[in-house]
């Protein structure tokens, strides 16, 4: 469960940005399918505490199209692209600070 400040930007920004299906919403929550996994982003009226909360990490196809992407959405990378043995790394807040790991598989 992801808590989020705007419940309908969060929504756009995961189903626009990484293509996660969107099974239930309402304002103020909503549930997304990340290939069988379910996440639940719940509103709060206050800043929602992210330090502690939960890194999401997803395969993609090009992880320059999916930062362009969901920077235009409004998150921001963190750091520089990586690019170990095993693919291209790279990690983006999204706009209410949660923190993605986005992996590109060799």
């Amino acid at each position: 469960m992801l808590m989020v400040k705007d419940v309908p930007a969060a929504i756009k920004f995961y189903n626009e940005g990484l293509g996660l299906e969107i099974t239930k919403a309402s304002p103020n929550m909503a549930e997304l399918d990340a290939d069988g996994i379910k996440i639940i982003i719940h509103g709060v009226e206050e800043d929602p505490e992210t330090g502690g909360s939960p890194i999401l990490s997803f395969h993609v196809d090009d992880v320059l199209e999916a930062i362009a992407t969901l920077e235009a959405l409004g998150g921001k990378l963190e750091g520089r692209i990586r690019e170990p043995f095993f693919g291209k790394v790279a990690a983006v807040r999204s706009p209410e600070g949660h923190l993605l790991s986005l992996l590109q598989p060799n």
